[in-house]
């Protein structure tokens, strides 16, 4: 059985949105001044992440005689994944960079604070306080973005692909 419906028809649409929604989240997170360590904001932020995943995969297999395999599954997340992750990359440097760059001073401080309540030698404390700099930094928090879609894209499209495959399809 030959494919019908290629890997970049689905994955480009969904990364496009993957990386919307990404950008959304970021700009309400700023304009309402959400705390990004609220677990609620966060637990439902990946679950939207999540449900964009699966909607590429079963939209994918509609589309493609309703047939989908496990190798398609992965194409299709991780496709939506590399495209949204770089997008959202971009967006994620822009908004650290030039719009809420009190964000990442503010990370730093804090981590400094927790760091000198820790009676660390000098020594230490200045290993630990280069590892903060460069965590610290917007391209950092924009390379985080693309490897955590990535992650979460091939678990996701891993399960979800190991749920609505069928037997039709051939993984070669």
């Amino acid at each position: 059985m030959e494919n019908s419906t290629s890997v970049k028809s689905v994955a480009y649409p969904f990364g496009i949105a993957l990386a919307l929604y990404s950008i959304i989240y970021l700009v309400l997170v700023y304009v309402f001044n959400v705390s990004q360590e609220d677990w609620v904001v966060g637990l439902i932020s990946k679950f939207i992440e999540i449900a964009i995943f699966v909607f590429a995969l079963i939209t994918f297999k509609k589309k493609n005689e309703n047939v989908i395999s496990l190798k398609q599954s992965l194409k299709v997340g991780l496709g939506a994944a590399v495209i949204g992750g770089i997008i959202a990359a971009i967006y994620t440097y822009i908004h650290y960079k030039f719009i809420y760059p009190e964000f990442l001073q503010s990370m730093y401080d804090t981590q400094v604070l927790a760091m000198s309540e820790q009676n660390l030698t000098a020594e230490q404390m200045e290993g630990a306080l280069t590892w903060v700099e460069y965590t610290s930094s917007p391209w950092v928090y924009s390379a985080m973005q693309i490897i955590g879609y990535l992650i979460l894209g091939f678990i996701i499209s891993l399960l979800t692909g190991l749920i609505i495959r069928n037997n039709q399809a051939q993984d070669y």
